[in-house]
């Protein structure tokens, strides 16, 4: 921008964090939703099964099939363009897990297996979504520090992007103040 904006986040001077922790989510779901299908096979969809992934996490072919779609959800969220984007869909994924592990403590999660409220699912599911939500607000903060900070001019003398905004749609008429 012709050395007038500060380019770069403030608090780490590269890419939001969110990116790097959406792919590492979502590859490990990807992982966990293939790996259960070599344990399940492809019979009994939504069956109350016995079948456990490394001796403790309760299996059936629609919990890998949930696995490989936030997985595969979470790989194309951290390709996006848009870190606002990414922000929203590691959030939302976070909100889904807690809401699991809520429904699983209570024990209503017999559709994808899990058999007891202390499951060892449950509990990963709580921590899967305690590290989505906060990684995905900590992006969100660390965006707002990057537009501060980007949004300041290095020169006093210098506009501000939104001044020079201001100053186009006054010419056309088109900027009211405080119209909204």
């Amino acid at each position: 921008m012709g050395g007038r904006m500060r380019q770069g986040s403030a608090s780490t001077g590269g890419e939001n964090v969110v990116k790097v922790v959406a792919l590492l989510l979502g590859i490990s779901y990807v992982a966990a939703g293939v790996i259960g299908f070599t344990v399940t096979g492809f019979t009994g969809f939504v069956a109350e099964t016995d079948e456990q992934f490394l001796g403790f996490f309760d299996l059936n072919i629609f919990h890998n099939i949930v696995h490989l779609a936030i997985g595969a959800g979470l790989i194309i969220a951290s390709r996006m363009r848009d870190v606002s984007i990414t922000q929203g869909v590691l959030i939302g994924v976070g909100l889904f897990y807690l809401l699991a592990a809520v429904l699983g403590f209570l024990n209503f999660l017999q559709i994808i297996s899990i058999n007891t409220s202390l499951s060892f699912d449950n509990f990963f599911h709580l921590l899967t979504g305690l590290v989505a939500l906060i990684f995905g607000l900590i992006g969100v903060r660390q965006q707002d520090d990057s537009v501060r900070a980007a949004d300041t001019p290095v020169r006093s003398d210098e506009t501000r992007p939104i001044d020079e905004r201001r100053a186009a749609w006054d010419r056309e008429g088109t900027y009211r103040e405080r119209t909204y």
